[in-house]
């Protein structure tokens, strides 16, 4: 069964249960009187079987029953315990509904039998009603809608995420009410926003992008409105690893705001700094710091920090001095620890950077746990380390994109490497270049694992390997270490 139609099961699920709840303070004689439905097909409805629209009316009318709440849900059971502004919307809604059982009644038989110009004429009229009351519709629900959107947001900042996901299914109710083009982009960022804070990138992208192309679409200029929009959206496209996408649309909306964006420009430089444009990207770093307060600064400082130690300028001792306590930063400068493979630089980075205090990487993430296992593995060797990074992604690991699954194996292929279980590394090497090579066009990892990738496969491929696959791999990563010690990531001359 396809998700449309087990919302709709859902829904009409929903509303029966609804329905009985009714019966268990209104006697089914009574709803049957009021109504004017029978006994039996009152008992039947009460039991289960679903209902025409016809008498959803009908309780509306019959008892006061509360349209929005019999529908979706929400408000109050009864039209008496609402306020007028919103009883004004149940009483369009009811007739929305009346509208929509009148066109539903309207068999496309009927048009070819003698009364068909009638039946036409009482067609288009019924819908012509159904459009005027969409209008009011979208009036009425305007303030509870923006109310909702408020509320979403006000819950995500608190990370109170089971209250959003309860306010957000309330919004898709009263979503349907309304097609402002500027309520529904409202609706698509709640989304995106939703979707982002539970880290699912992937499901916050197409949301996001539907936010962005409406404000394209509806706004002449990039306003206070859609610069944050402009930001989101890039920063979701980075987060999905699309990094040439994301600067893409960074460098187009810094252009449409006269450069005036430099949380933007930051974004943009940091995606130089992945996509191989180191000099450009420690540039407008170094340039963008004295135009930002102090807060947003320590943002640019982690970028900056990071980029010179990929350039070789900046040791990483001195690098964690840069940019707060953030994990952000720790995570970065883990990932880079990782790739350059430095004992003092990871063992700098566990006893500073991992930890439960606020602004550390917590010491049960997959990375935290590398580090530990890293370090284990440079000083004693073996395959123990490996194993233990081995039991800890099987045993946490839940959701998985490619990027991640090519970060792990690249990851453990180190451990194995350095542990001198070839056999088992060239495994995992090979598991991770099929990965690698199998990505979304568009999509790259982190400049570090690919790093990382180069420097398994030239620690583990020989220069007169037989194997033709892994010596086209050798062949593809020296070319990749010489262009970027061309680029100026001269942290990488090691692996050349």
């Amino acid at each position: 069964m396809n998700t449309a139609v087990d919302r709709n099961v859902e829904r009409a699920e929903a509303i029966q249960k609804r329905v009985a709840e009714l019966a268990e303070t209104h006697s089914q004689a009574d709803i049957s009187r009021k109504t004017e439905f029978s006994r039996n097909n009152v008992s039947r409805y009460v039991n289960g079987t679903r209902m025409p629209l016809e008498f959803g009316a009908a309780l509306v009318e019959g008892l006061g029953i509360n349209p929005a709440w019999l529908l979706t849900g929400e408000g109050t059971p009864y039209l008496s315990d609402i306020s007028t502004g919103t009883e004004n919307m149940a009483g369009d809604l009811l007739a929305l509904v009346d509208a929509m059982a009148a066109v539903n009644r309207m068999r496309l038989g009927s048009l070819t039998g003698k009364h068909h110009l009638g039946v036409l004429r009482e067609l288009s009229q019924t819908l012509k009603s159904h459009e005027d009351l969409r209008g009011k519709l979208n009036a009425h629900s305007r303030k509870i809608f923006l109310k909702l959107i408020e509320d979403v947001r006000d819950a995500l900042k608190r990370r109170d995420l089971n209250r959003a996901e309860t306010l957000m299914q309330a919004l898709e109710q009263v979503s349907r009410l309304t097609d402002d083009p500027f309520l529904r982009a409202q609706y698509e960022g709640a989304q995106s926003h939703f979707h982002h804070y539970n880290n699912d990138a992937e499901a916050a992208l197409p949301h996001q992008r539907a936010v962005f192309a409406s404000f394209l679409v509806h706004h002449s200029r990039f306003d206070d409105w859609m610069k944050p929009e402009a930001h989101n959206y890039v920063i979701v496209l980075e987060h999905c690893n699309r990094f040439v996408e994301a600067r893409r649309v960074a460098r187009a909306s810094i252009e449409m705001c006269d450069g005036d964006h430099p949380q933007l420009q930051h974004v943009a430089a940091t995606l130089d700094i992945e996509l191989g444009d180191l000099q450009r990207g420690l540039n407008d770093l170094r340039r963008l710091i004295p135009l930002v307060d102090e807060r947003y600064g320590y943002n640019l400082q982690q970028s900056l920090a990071r980029g010179q130690v990929l350039e070789g300028s900046m040791t990483m001792p001195q690098a964690i001095t840069f940019g707060g306590d953030l994990p952000a930063k720790w995570g970065r400068l883990a990932g880079t620890a990782v790739a350059l493979e430095r004992e003092a630089d990871i063992e700098l980075l566990l006893k500073q950077g991992v930890g439960t205090g606020g602004g550390k990487v917590s010491p049960e993430n997959a990375l935290a746990v590398h580090l530990s296992c890293l370090l284990e593995v440079i000083r004693e060797g073996g395959g123990t380390a490996a194993q233990r990074l081995l039991v800890h992604l099987e045993n946490t690991t839940q959701k998985q994109d490619d990027v991640s699954r090519f970060r792990e194996q690249c990851m453990v292929t180190q451990l194995f490497r350095l542990g001198k279980q070839r056999k088992q590394a060239l495994k995992h090497l090979r598991v991770a270049a099929e990965t690698l090579a199998g990505l979304e066009e568009g999509i790259l990892p982190p400049v570090e694992y690919r790093v990382l990738h180069a420097r398994n496969v030239l620690a583990l491929v020989a220069a007169d390997e037989k194997d033709a696959d892994l010596q086209a791999l050798r062949s593809a990563m020296q070319g990749f270490v010489q262009e970027y010690l061309g680029r100026g990531y001269h942290s990488l001359k090691g692996l050349a």
